[in-house]
């Protein structure tokens, strides 16, 4: 087995699928369940985790993983690579957390602001980065249904800023007019889409004037209704902010009729 091969089974473990419900009706052929996709770096083996690391994080120096899908189950992750696999935008997971924002910190537009890294400290997240380039995925998570008597319904996700975002609104760091102000934000919307379809909107105010989130907050998207992809925006009120935000732990409702 080569090393991008090696590098492709380990991905293959980031996304943990856990159903907690499942339930068979008459024997039917039907599966219905509800999910909750929490994202781990978990090798199947012991063994492969010094590999693992090794090769995607340079053993704990670097802790970003870009890929251009990522999958586990009926649910695909999308980034975009250039042709020499430079990340362009969309999801990486990482595992890097750095609670300080202080002005004088180098900034880190992929490690999540908190103590304890993922949400209910868990090892891993996504990080969304929102970009101008034409290049990018067309979607950025979207959910297999085979057929028409299949369905998925999104439930809720966790979101949180990356250190730099926080710097950047707390003290100006990278932005030309200083601090955030009273008026100005960093807002992420997520749309769910079925088929071209918009089914709905949510938004979140990552950084409100002076007031960052603190901690990951869970938003409720159950308002999205059926979905076969789920898109995200970020938008700010500076030109120059850094379009980075953390995901994590999404929970689905899942139907599916073979």
């Amino acid at each position: 087995m080569n090393a991008k091969l090696m590098i492709r089974c380990a991905l293959v473990c980031v996304l943990a699928f856990v159903a907690t419900s499942c339930l068979f009706k008459d024997h039917d052929y039907r599966d219905e369940y509800t999910s909750h996709l929490k994202i781990l770096f978990e090798p199947q083996v012991d063994s492969d985790w010094p590999e693992f690391l090794s090769r995607f994080f340079d053993d704990g120096r670097d802790t970003v993983a870009f890929f251009p899908s990522i999958s586990m189950g009926p649910v695909y992750f999308f980034a975009k690579l250039d042709a020499g696999e430079v990340f362009q935008g969309g999801m990486s997971i990482c595992r890097g957390k750095d609670a300080d924002a202080s002005a004088e910190r180098k900034p880190s537009r992929f490690a999540v602001h908190d103590a304890d890294g993922g949400n209910d400290k868990s090892r891993a997240y996504a990080v969304f980065h929102d970009t101008t380039a034409t290049l990018m995925p067309d979607h950025f998570i979207q959910v297999y249904i085979p057929n028409t008597d299949s369905y998925c319904s999104a439930e809720f996700l966790y979101v949180q800023n990356v250190q730099a975002a926080v710097q950047a609104a707390k003290y100006g760091v990278g932005l030309a007019e200083g601090p955030f102000r009273e008026n100005d934000f960093f807002l992420l919307t997520i749309t769910g889409l079925l088929g071209t379809k918009v089914t709905g909107t949510v938004e979140v105010k990552l950084v409100d004037g002076t007031d960052a989130i603190k901690k990951w907050q869970k938003v409720d998207i159950e308002s999205l209704g059926r979905i076969d992809t789920i898109d995200f925006k970020l938008t700010s009120s500076r030109a120059d902010f850094p379009l980075y935000c953390c995901l994590d732990d999404l929970g689905l409702f899942y139907y599916e009729a073979y």
